[in-house]
């Protein structure tokens, strides 16, 4: 059992090019390549060949035939020296929500056996941890903005009730 209660998959999915290009079976291939059990936040995982034909109960040529076709569409890769699969542009739609969760990702892209996929799992998940970011600090400086703007409002208030109180009917005197 997979330690991810959901995987996210994107609407936007339904309008790619690449996806509605493929066969029905390719399709599901594909889906179930980004959330199946072995998924983790990295995008990258172990997938033996037996393990996908059981869970899709298909056969191993069919099977091969699929991945081979996705590989092609460059919306998966393969190493078949480690069993990896990794999901092409996985960040795009599943990148670090936190600090916290890039942590546990990099734990999880520091294990990759291969290379190859290692390597590009790490930069586009640098990519995408640095957009987060960026995105954080431009809520953050616009949240610094707001809460200034509210306190101008404020203090000009606190002015006019102070003047508003040196006057000579709130001192008590009659006109």
């Amino acid at each position: 059992m997979s330690a991810r209660d959901f995987s996210k998959v994107s609407p936007v999915l339904w309008r790619s090019a690449r996806f509605m290009s493929l066969d029905d079976v390719a399709k599901v291939h594909f889906l179930y390549f980004i959330t199946n059990a072995h998924v983790n936040s990295s995008g990258v995982y172990h997938l033996p060949d037996g393990y996908a034909c059981a869970d899709l109960r298909c056969d191993l040529e069919q099977y091969r035939r699929n991945r081979a076709i996705l590989i092609d569409a460059k919306m998966i890769d393969w190493d078949e020296e480690c069993s990896l699969i990794l999901v092409e542009r996985w960040f795009k739609h599943n990148g670090p929500m936190s600090e916290d969760h890039a942590t546990g990702t990099m734990r999880f892209l520091n294990t990759i056996e291969s290379d190859r996929l290692r390597e590009k799992a790490v930069e586009a998940f640098h990519e995408a941890n640095e957009r987060r970011r960026e995105k954080a600090a431009e809520k953050r400086a616009d949240q610094e903005r707001k809460a200034a703007e509210r306190t101008k409002i404020t203090a000009s208030m606190v002015g006019v009730t102070s003047n508003l109180m040196k006057t000579r009917m709130m001192g008590g005197e009659r006109a």
